[in-house]
């Protein structure tokens, strides 16, 4: 008896995963971003889960994902596209990730992810979960490897908060420290903020910085203070005296090769963080004025 080709497509390494997504009402969320944007916090609050959602979906499909919200703009739209939305009962992030895990019913397979990845992709997201299905209970730090952004098992207890990846690995998940950097990279202050935007972020996220974060970013001239060849982390000096870092993804998009001290740049800072540098002039789009 011969079987059709056609008839029973390979199944996704994602198959059968349940993804539960706790979201914060995003008229609160990103507390820590308030001081960076100001009052567009809860727009981008709203896109950045848009943009991990809307990832969250593709790689898995909506039937096969939870979001956990006390958000009802953020409930409705999504309930429409067929993603089961559960209540987030208001109790803290770990009781919402496990009242999701309830509605996925005992003994599913569960994925939790943090719903402030703006940078993910379906396909980051479905390589993950093909490493997961390979052990019992693992789970995936963040870009520091002391938080979790995904942790996935059966049944197991959500420990995400401060110093969450070594809670996790003490229950007995796998650590899988994954070349992901897009899943990796979740936001919540103005680091992470220029860090997923490096990366390259969801067109919902995108599409707020386009039209709002001129507000944010601010640029001025400043003074090279500190400069470590090795690393190409360092500092800069506003010129009211005031010291400003940056870390290496700045200066290695600058097209510089070495900095010295006292040296003039133009910088981009948001939240006492310099983003970009540069010296007008010098390097891909910097015309001479």
């Amino acid at each position: 008896m011969t079987t059709s080709s056609h008839a029973h497509p390979p199944a996704e390494p994602s198959a059968g995963w349940h993804v539960v997504v706790p979201v914060k009402d995003t008229s609160h969320g990103k507390s820590r971003l308030a001081r960076a944007v100001g009052s567009d916090r809860t727009e981008l609050s709203a896109a950045i889960a848009t943009d991990t959602l809307a990832a969250a979906a593709a790689a898995v499909g909506p039937d096969h994902l939870v979001l956990v919200t006390s958000d009802a703009g953020l409930a409705a739209r999504w309930r429409t596209r067929g993603v089961h939305v559960v209540a987030d009962p208001g109790t803290g992030l770990n009781e919402a990730v496990s009242a999701g895990m309830r509605h996925a019913g005992p003994g599913a397979r569960v994925a939790a992810l943090l719903g402030d990845v703006p940078s993910l992709d379906a396909a980051s997201l479905r390589s993950a979960l093909e490493a997961a299905a390979s052990v019992e209970e693992s789970f995936v730090p963040d870009a520091d490897g002391t938080g979790t952004v995904l942790r996935c098992g059966r049944g197991f207890t959500p420990r995400f908060g401060t110093d969450s990846a070594a809670r996790h690995e003490a229950d007995g998940a796998v650590r899988l420290d994954l070349p992901l950097p897009r899943l990796r990279t979740d936001v919540d202050d103005a680091r992470s903020l220029a860090r997923a935007r490096r990366l390259g972020l969801g067109p919902a996220t995108r599409t707020v910085l386009e039209h709002r974060a001129s507000g944010w970013i601010r640029s001025m001239q400043a003074t090279v203070h500190r400069f470590d060849p090795e690393t190409h982390t360092g500092s800069v000096l506003r010129d009211d005296g005031v010291e400003l870092r940056f870390e290496a993804p700045a200066f290695e998009a600058s097209g510089l090769r070495l900095l010295r001290l006292g040296q003039r740049l133009t910088v981009e800072v948001v939240d006492d963080l310099v983003i970009a540098l540069h010296i007008v002039g010098v390097g891909p789009g910097q015309p001479i004025r």
